[in-house]
């Protein structure tokens, strides 16, 4: 459900196909809908396989969408049909890669009537500080060139660019970005599991984050909310009291976040294909192995959907409360 007052930016949720083994149709969308969604976020699967019904069950359910891209990925193999989540690590390959899929996903986002933007899982974490610029320089002027009215943003993901705090600092705080404009979604999950701990500013040795926080809220115009522990990037159950230490923590994060991104003036207007004048946020949960499964019959432990609802409601709560 999308919300507003004559001073706040409205709540747009996107949901994500993954972990649905419905296929695409319109019918499944239109239940998304029905849900209070604004769009749906698919992996480039979606339009490779069908673009024509893909398309049509987004205009029919009048749903925006979240392209989510690759790079270097998104393909399956030939031999075996595994998926390609990050096939190479030279620089160059991944600068055509994304040159290509920007291409895609601006077709297809202006075949959408309701719109939508582009989430990036970028470049390879192993990267120097050199190469990882280089290829950032080349995607913010491709982005400039191809999708100047289209957001995208580069998610905080491990494997990737951005999938640890303290790379993602370092490359902030680089000259050639400091005047960008450079978009984060804020999957921080991933960091939290990385570090082993959700930060926590009063902890005296997370008295770095308070600085960091701000620094990507600035940046922040999309939000992957999902409830992340110690020990992965997912909680099977976040309602769960044991968990409430450490989901009181991430959900003070996401206020943070939503009240940076209602203070913005942004640039893409409300009218035009990135339609960023809005907060974005997606309780984005998927299944085995991000859902902790049981040994040898790999049954789910809790309810993904019960896991998505649940965090929708925490998400609209926090919405409600900046």
């Amino acid at each position: 459900m999308a919300h507003s007052t004559s001073e706040k930016k409205e709540l747009k949720l996107i949901k994500t196909l993954w972990g649905i083994d419905e296929p695409i149709s319109p019918d499944l969308l239109h239940s998304i809908k029905r849900e209070g969604y604004h769009g749906v976020e698919v992996i480039r699967l979606a339009w490779l396989f069908d673009k024509d019904l893909l398309l049509r069950s987004l205009n029919e359910a009048e749903l925006a969408v979240v392209c989510q891209v690759h790079t270097t990925g998104g393909y399956l193999l030939e031999e075996t049909g595994e998926y390609v989540y990050c096939g190479s690590y030279d620089v160059e390959t991944h600068k055509k890669d994304f040159q290509k899929q920007l291409r895609e996903c601006t077709e297809l986002i202006h075949s959408v009537n309701a719109r939508g933007f582009v989430n990036v899982h970028a470049g390879v974490d192993a990267w120097s500080n050199e190469e990882a610029l280089d290829f950032l320089d080349f995607c913010l002027a491709e982005i400039e060139q191809v999708a100047p009215n289209i957001a995208v943003t580069f998610e905080t993901h491990r494997q990737r660019l951005f999938g640890s705090p303290f790379q993602t600092r370092s490359l902030l705080s680089s000259s050639s970005l400091s005047n960008s404009r450079l978009r984060l979604n804020a999957d921080l999950s991933h960091w939290f599991c990385a570090c082993e701990r959700v930060f926590n500013s009063k902890d005296d040795r997370d008295k770095w984050w308070p600085d960091l926080l701000s620094t990507v809220s600035k940046r922040c115009e999309y939000i992957h909310a999902r409830f992340g522990w110690a020990q992965g990037p997912q909680m099977a159950d976040p309602s769960a009291v044991e968990c409430e230490p450490e989901r009181t923590l991430q959900i003070e994060i996401w206020k943070m976040l939503m009240e940076e991104q209602n203070k913005k003036k942004n640039k893409v207007s409300l009218n035009s294909t990135g339609n960023m004048n809005n907060i974005f946020v997606s309780p984005e949960y998927g299944p085995a192995p991000y859902m902790a499964a049981m040994p040898h019959t790999r049954k789910s432990v809790a309810s993904l959907p019960d896991a998505v609802a649940y965090t929708k409601t925490m998400i609209e709560q926090a919405f409600e409360s900046i």
